[in-house]
């Protein structure tokens, strides 16, 4: 049954920067929902408590494992894998979450601090190559493969003026994902990204006006969910994806489809004639 490629039973995923009740929590539950024993890491172990509570409000069997960890240290993100290993006997799955940016890292490219540049490399691009390499190093041993999921941006493909490295990291996100494809694809260790574009969360801020102009350019008028983003996931993780590695699925409304010539009602703003405007846009 095609139902049955989508489940996780038996299987153990790694989810890092799974605490927060963000895109990770959401992961969490999904996985768990699916039937995999989930290990969250987080650096802020009040932040697990979130992911904790998601995994139980699904009513799935397995117990969430939440490990505290700086996933840009080497040291402390082999020690949770190898605690994965030592509760579950296996790593199936990897979903790295971890990234994004401060407000100070919004800055002019002129004048941008190298120490800001390895911030934000750090925690958006090293802390990535860490986990797959640990996580990789877990399904070559148990040698059943796995499949590992880099959450990225579609800040990747843009000129994003202001976020130099934020934008270089997730490019370079990319770049690593269809590397390590190419690399451990005789393993069967599939690697896909997921770019996001605006999603929800906690921590997302705005007011009404912001919010009805930033939705203006998603041809879905709307931001995505952090269960929406899972459900993406999910399909990676899954047999479903059984044949697909080294690709970025792009989940972001429709953010990259809409030319930046349009206005806000999706007319060209080049077209002038106005009789034709009011065709287009009668309804």
């Amino acid at each position: 049954m095609i139902g049955d490629l989508l489940r996780l039973d038996g299987r153990t995923v790694v989810v890092a920067g799974a605490g927060g009740g963000g895109i990770g929590t959401a992961v969490c539950a999904a996985a768990a929902e699916l039937g995999a024993n989930v290990v969250g890491l987080d650096v802020d172990r009040a932040a697990l408590a979130d992911a904790e509570a998601a995994v139980a409000d699904t009513g799935a069997a397995a117990p969430f494992r939440g490990v505290v960890a700086d996933v840009r240290v080497k040291d402390e993100v082999d020690a949770a894998v190898a605690d994965a290993v030592a509760a579950f006997g296996s790593v199936d799955g990897l979903v790295h979450v971890v990234g994004g940016q401060r407000p100070r890292h919004w800055q002019p490219a002129d004048d941008f601090p190298l120490a800001d540049l390895d911030e934000v490399l750090d925690l958006n691009l090293r802390s990535a190559l860490l986990t797959s390499q640990a996580a990789a190093r877990a399904m070559t041993t148990a040698g059943q493969g796995g499949s590992i999921v880099h959450i990225a941006s579609v800040a990747a493909f843009f000129a994003a003026p202001f976020s130099l490295a934020y934008s270089a990291a997730k490019a370079a996100l990319i770049s690593l994902t269809r590397t390590t494809a190419a690399e451990w694809g005789p393993r069967n260790i599939r690697v896909n990204a997921v770019a996001t574009g605006t999603i929800r969360t906690p921590h997302s801020r705005g007011n009404d006006a912001a919010d009805q102009a930033r939705d203006a350019v998603l041809a879905l008028r709307r931001r995505g969910t952090p269960r929406e983003l899972a459900g993406a996931v999910m399909f990676l993780l899954s047999d479903l994806a059984g044949f697909v590695t080294g690709q970025t699925l792009t989940v972001d409304g429709g953010s990259t489809i809409r030319p930046s010539y349009l206005g806000p009602d999706d007319v060209p703003v080049f077209m002038e004639d106005g009789d034709l405007r009011r065709r287009l846009l009668q309804q």
